[in-house]
């Protein structure tokens, strides 16, 4: 990597906090103004909301235990020490950004809640433009025809 180049990621806001913004935002307009998107059907809701919480569980747990054994930080603050393509990497190249999705996709399901609908395209636009494109551009950088392979052969999503 060139020695002017920092070695972490510029990214601005932490995505757990981006994260918690969206659901919060989300939360509090529900409670102000309730707007529901389905009214009935809260069975079959309930259902596939807890079916996304359980994929979201799942593949942040590969990803971590991955990041953990190869011992690369999942803080984006600190330098990224090697490319990950062991656990949900392998089929995604930001599988904790899709669990976050995937949680708050789970819960606007679950709720039927527009408004969490909303904050989950809130949330998608901003680990896209926040996260990931800086995420991309370092590690580029600093990994060079390494990452672009992994790019090329992985999704950014699914």
């Amino acid at each position: 990597m060139k020695d002017d180049i920092k070695d972490r990621a510029s990214i601005p806001i932490q995505p757990p906090l981006i994260f918690f913004a969206c659901l919060g935002l989300g939360v509090l307009l529900e409670y102000l103004f309730p707007f529901h998107f389905i009214i009935g059907a809260w069975p079959f809701r309930i259902i596939i909301g807890c079916f996304l919480f359980l994929v979201s569980g799942f593949m942040a747990v590969s990803a971590f235990a991955a990041l953990i054994k190869n011992k690369t930080p999942f803080n984006t603050a600190k330098p990224t020490e090697k490319i990950v393509c062991e656990g949900s990497f392998r089929f995604s190249r930001n599988p904790l950004y899709l669990a976050l999705l995937l949680l708050l996709a789970g819960a606007a399901i679950a709720t039927g809640s527009v408004w969490l609908v909303l904050g989950l395209l809130i949330l998608f636009v901003s680990l896209e433009r926040f996260a990931i494109r800086p995420e991309e551009k370092y590690l580029t950088d600093k990994f060079g025809e390494d990452y672009l392979n992994y790019k090329a052969s992985v999704r950014r999503w699914l």
